[in-house]
């Protein structure tokens, strides 16, 4: 009797052990997502780099606030301003602070999205092993579109996974097909690489009844999407298609091309994306898919990464560009790191070696040179002194306008003199398709400046500056134009359409 009353007692004590134990985890994975985040925060708060030639231009979009811009859709400038104003200005802080909060974010919906999908010990390691992903420790340090997709990425997934719940169970689910709507739109809204996971979606309906959805939701959540999109859409239209002529010109196809060395230096660079564990964990579990759960989450990520390696077979391939399907790819690898103890150690260890190191190196390390004498962090620095040492010397000969047509420099422009009322920043005016977001918006006018001074290194004078002499030169300091000649030339007319003839 006593071993029955035991028996009965741990019987009973055991969902209470469970549902501890869950909590546990749970607590663990939402404790590592809030410190991690808020000391990627603090760091932010020390970071010594300049602002990246991306990272200005999408501030300068923020200004704005258009429906649309000229490489990408507007999402990311729109969060750039939302949190410059929470922040309290348009420091480079304030210009980054979207990129860690989003994505700790990001690694909380993989929690819940984990969680739909695994037990709580798989959810809970899917979102720290995401929280320390190389490109989300990168990610955490500059802003860049990928950040927002990432997070729209994931709670697509979950507007999924309701929908096909609820299609399971019978019952409406109009809200999830709304939800699915705003969230794809709002991918789509921060990179167009979203549209990638409308095949992989439909794939994984096909392959596993857990994201299989109503016809009739999927309706509503495309609608919703299109109303989302629609106003870039109309800026697109409005600005001759701009941006989709840009993200064709990026694809850089010319006939049927065969570049081994491309695909191959992408694909393996994935390794170094997400890691050399996760990477191979999801090479694994795609060999060993036997299930449809795994099968679809695949369907998920796989397919993204063989896309973007098929474009380097064609043209070429940025590592970063395949990114959005490593949302999936963490929940894919998950159950293969977490087979074996050393497998899980060796890659949280790694993340973290790696969630440290790159945080330090904008606060500590911006003087470190590699072997070859190159500051490891130039493209990052020396931008702020540029234009800062064009400026004081473009004010000290009168100048009321500086012009520049590299786009590097013309970021730095609009970003550092984003308050300066009595010079100018412009673009020079371009003929023909317009080269870059200034060109396109912002090219100088026949008389808008009586004396418009063209800041440029020595090798990048454009042709109606050939042969004359800068007003000034100097030689840059460290960072990404190193050693480089710098100059300011006076803008002839001949420079500017209609300025020859007084027009």
């Amino acid at each position: 009797m006593q071993n029955a009353a035991s028996m009965h007692d741990g019987a009973a004590a055991l969902p209470y052990a469970q549902a501890s134990q869950q909590r546990q985890w749970m607590t663990l994975a939402l404790a590592a997502i809030v410190l991690v985040t808020a000391l990627r925060v603090l760091g932010l708060a020390f970071n010594r780099t300049d602002l990246f030639v991306d990272e200005a231009q999408y501030w300068l979009w923020g200004r704005e606030m258009a429906l649309g811009a000229y490489s990408k859709p507007p999402l990311i400038g729109w969060l750039i301003r939302a949190f410059s104003i929470l922040g309290g200005g348009e420091g480079t802080f304030q210009v980054r602070l979207a990129a860690p909060v989003v994505h700790g974010i990001a690694a909380a919906a993989i929690l819940v999205l984990g969680r739909m999908i695994y037990d709580v010990r798989l959810a809970s390691l899917a979102a720290v092993v995401y929280l320390t992903l190389p490109a989300v420790t990168l990610g955490s340090l500059l802003i860049s579109t990928d950040t927002p997709m990432m997070l729209f990425i994931v709670l697509s997934m979950i507007s999924v996974r309701k929908l096909a719940q609820a299609r399971s169970e019978g019952r409406a689910a109009v809200g999830w097909s709304v939800a699915l709507g705003l969230c794809f739109g709002l991918g789509l809204m921060s990179k167009y690489a979203m549209i990638y996971f409308l095949p992989c979606f439909i794939a994984a309906g096909w392959l596993c009844m857990g994201w299989r959805i109503r016809l009739r939701d999927a309706g509503v959540a495309a609608l919703v999407c299109v109303a989302v999109i629609a106003p870039n859409l109309w800026w697109n239209a409005a600005h001759d298609f701009m941006t989709a002529r840009h993200t064709a010109d990026n694809a850089n196809w010319h006939g049927v091309q065969l570049k081994i060395g491309p695909a191959l230096e992408f694909f393996f660079s994935q390794a170094g994306v997400v890691g050399p564990f996760v990477f191979v964990a999801m090479i694994v579990a795609t060999l060993r898919a036997k299930n449809a759960e795994t099968r679809a989450l695949v369907a998920l990520s796989v397919p993204i990464v063989l896309l973007i390696t098929a474009q380097g077979l064609m043209s070429r391939a940025l590592a970063n560009w395949a990114v959005g399907a490593y949302a999936a790819g963490v929940l894919l690898a998950v159950p293969v790191l977490a087979s074996r103890r050393w497998l899980t150690v060796s890659t949280l260890v790694l993340g973290g070696i790696v969630a440290v190191v790159l945080p330090v190196m904008t606060i500590a390390g911006t003087e470190l040179r590699l072997p070859s004498g190159e500051l490891a962090m130039k493209r990052y620095l020396g931008r702020s002194e540029l234009v800062s040492t064009g400026f004081t010397r473009a004010k000290e000969t009168g100048a009321d306008a500086i012009v520049a047509s590299d786009r590097s420099i013309l970021a730095e422009l609009f970003y550092q003199l984003r308050d300066e009322k009595q010079v100018l920043t412009r673009a020079l005016p371009e003929t023909g398709v317009p080269s870059s977001h200034y060109a396109l918006l912002y090219p100088l006018k026949a008389g808008e400046a009586k004396n418009p001074l063209f800041l440029a290194s020595m090798d990048g004078l454009p042709a109606c500056l050939a042969g004359e002499a800068p007003v000034v030169r100097w030689t840059a300091g460290p960072g990404f134009l190193e050693g480089r000649e710098i100059g300011l030339w006076r803008l002839p007319p001949q420079c500017i359409p209609g300025g020859a003839n007084g027009q």
